[in-house]
């Protein structure tokens, strides 16, 4: 458990509080590729997201607002909101207990994992003798009080809370993805699938991360012009990229191009 007095500098970004973060992706404070693949990602699923988060996510202990939902407060690498920020934080609780207790229980933060069809609550204590908030609500003051947002940043800096945050993410965000193609299709990463290569499956991950489901979509409908090529994948991230400077983002455009030229993805000879 990193110290207690570690430092947490905040910053303040249009009114809000916010936490640049400290740990990489990529490094001697993050999971180890071993753990990661504990995760049940295989080899290409972990080059993939690992490279994506690297270049284009945040740190592990990332706290900052998402200007464009209305103002979620966010957390991590990904970096997650809403429930999917609640489910990781009653991921790491399962995980690590004892941790989460002295870094957020102490608090007065606490989290119930998810009961299907239930999901996991968020509960903050209130304060001065302030009713309990709950939920999205809860986040929300959460990201209002300085001591609360330097408790999350530091959380962030815990083993568990980030395998916590990846564990999140691929139940809430990319295992929903990879298996939302065509009903009946085989799943979008199967073995010889336009998203199989670990190259294919970043670009389908920096899609959602920047773009979302309509961004996933888009790059899909490349996919599917190019289906029965050998790379099709790699192929439709290139019309992908060409749409994107069409549309005037240039910024997401170019990294696209950094994921298609990029020998951190190259096949394993």
């Amino acid at each position: 458990m990193p110290p207690d007095d570690a430092r947490v500098v905040l910053g303040n970004e249009n009114g809000r509080l916010v936490h640049r973060g400290t740990v990489a992706v990529r490094g001697p404070c993050a999971p180890s590729r071993e753990e990661v693949l504990g995760l049940g990602l295989t080899e290409p699923h972990a080059c993939a997201l690992e490279f994506v988060l690297a270049w284009f996510g945040s740190p592990f202990d990332a706290v900052a607002w998402d200007s464009q939902s209305g103002g979620e407060l966010r957390w991590g690498a990904w970096p997650l909101s809403g429930p999917t920020l609640i489910t990781a934080l009653a991921h790491w609780k399962r995980r690590e207990p004892a941790a989460f207790e002295a870094r957020l229980g102490r608090l007065g933060i606490d989290v119930t994992p998810e009961h299907p069809p239930e999901p996991a609550a968020l509960r903050l204590q209130g304060l001065r003798s302030a009713p309990p908030t709950e939920g999205c609500e809860a986040l929300a003051l959460l990201g209002e009080d300085p001591r609360l947002v330097a408790a999350l940043a530091q959380a962030g800096r815990e083993r568990g809370a980030q395998l916590a945050q990846l564990e999140s993410l691929l139940a809430q965000v990319l295992r929903p993805l990879l298996a939302s193609g065509a009903p009946g299709a085989a799943p979008m990463d199967a073995t010889g699938g336009p998203f199989s290569t670990a190259r294919a499956l970043a670009l389908l991950f920096h899609a959602e991360l920047r773009l979302g489901r309509r961004g996933v979509t888009r790059l899909m409908a490349h996919a599917r012009e190019r289906a029965g090529q050998p790379a099709s994948g790699e192929h439709a991230g290139e019309l992908f990229a060409e749409s994107l400077r069409a549309a005037g983002r240039g910024r997401e455009a170019a990294e696209v191009w950094r994921i298609l030229a990029s020998p951190e993805l190259a096949d394993a000879p």
